[in-house]
């Protein structure tokens, strides 16, 4: 039998395992604020050697201060002195002005128990952000995506006392389905990228064993992605597209395949991964077959999730081939195709 792609996650839900960040706060630190950034990052990459022997442990961490979480803020809050958050690497001081992304401080535009997620992920309380680093054309959330300072302003030490609420204690037993007895935080938007900084602040003043979700287009750096290991149990990604041409036609996003291909693996390395992908119309052989094919020889291991409720919205009426739905048969087609080639489908 074929292990599960979200093994550890499970775990966690079991109450035999502890969420990856709570390791991340057991690991001492000696954290001074005046080292300069490059000294922080070499010695943020040795206490990661520490955190990873400490993955398998089923032991309750002992949370001890300063840890590898505080570490992880101090470098997150100076990336975003000169952004370099995502790829666009605006250079933007944000707590000055606003870069490519528009966020400012983090607004939260919902934040509520999401029933309509994956399945292995369901009951979720997500958290949804105001803007986002991406300019989809077609984006379903574009009054979310689009309007960064719209939503709350909810301090983390008030959202990490709200994780505590609704955590139960590490070694408690398994979590069920219903509404009230949540699986997972899950960080989404607009896009989690911009409000990185705020969502480990969130962590470094949380103690509740609950995993978390990093639900992304992973148009983030190699940085972001180094901060984010340690922190997150599952990487929920969206592979939007099978070549660059398509990516910056409709994305707006230079160097897409190169970008996102490569945080995918680091995903892979760092945690378990559930990948969407959403099919578009006309965009099967450019798009949808490159990023099937790409999946099973890359990350065959990851759960996959090809979906077809494409529907046009926002500025995707400017598109010929996206005034249209995804027909039933292509999506039918790629299914066949995906487990022919052993992806996991869910």
């Amino acid at each position: 039998m074929m292990p599960s792609p979200l093994g550890r996650y499970e775990e966690i839900l079991s109450g035999s395992l502890p969420a990856r960040y709570l390791l991340a706060r057991s690991v001492k630190v000696e954290l001074q604020e005046s080292l300069p950034l490059p000294e922080r990052w070499a010695l943020h990459d040795r206490m990661m050697q520490d955190l990873r022997e400490a993955i398998g442990r089923s032991d309750a961490p002992r949370i001890v201060s300063p840890n590898l979480m505080d570490l992880k803020v101090s470098i997150a809050r100076d990336l975003v002195r000169e952004c370099s958050l995502c790829e666009h690497r605006c250079g933007t001081d944000r707590y000055l002005s606003r870069g490519r992304c528009g966020v400012t401080d983090s607004r939260i535009s919902s934040q509520f128990v999401h029933m309509g997620e994956e399945e292995p992920l369901v009951p979720s309380y997500t958290v949804f952000f105001s803007g986002c680093n991406l300019k989809c054309v077609f984006c379903q959330n574009y009054d979310i995506s689009t309007c960064p300072e719209a939503g709350l302003i909810i301090p983390s030490r008030e959202m990490a006392l709200q994780m505590s609420r609704l955590a139960r204690p590490f070694g408690a037993e398994p979590r069920s389905r219903s509404p009230g007895d949540i699986r997972n935080v899950n960080w989404v938007g607009g896009d989690p990228t911009p409000n990185l900084p705020y969502i480990m602040e969130v962590l470094s003043r949380s103690d509740a064993n609950i995993a978390q979700v990093w639900n992304s287009n992973m148009y983030l750096t190699e940085h972001a992605m180094s901060l984010l290991e340690g922190c997150i149990d599952i990487y929920l990604t969206d592979l939007k597209f099978g070549n660059d041409a398509c990516a910056m036609r409709l994305s707006g996003a230079p160097c897409y395949m190169r970008t996102a291909t490569r945080n995918h693996l680091m995903a892979a390395a760092q945690g378990e991964v559930i990948v969407r992908h959403l099919m578009l119309p006309g965009h099967l052989h450019c798009c949808t077959l490159p990023v099937v094919e790409w999946l099973a020889e890359n990350m065959p291991g990851a759960a996959v999730n090809i979906m077809a409720q494409y529907r046009p919205a926002h500025q995707a009426w400017r598109y010929q081939e996206l005034r249209d739905a995804v027909p039933r048969g292509d999506h039918r087609k790629v299914l066949e195709i995906a487990r022919t080639k052993g992806l996991a489908l869910i």
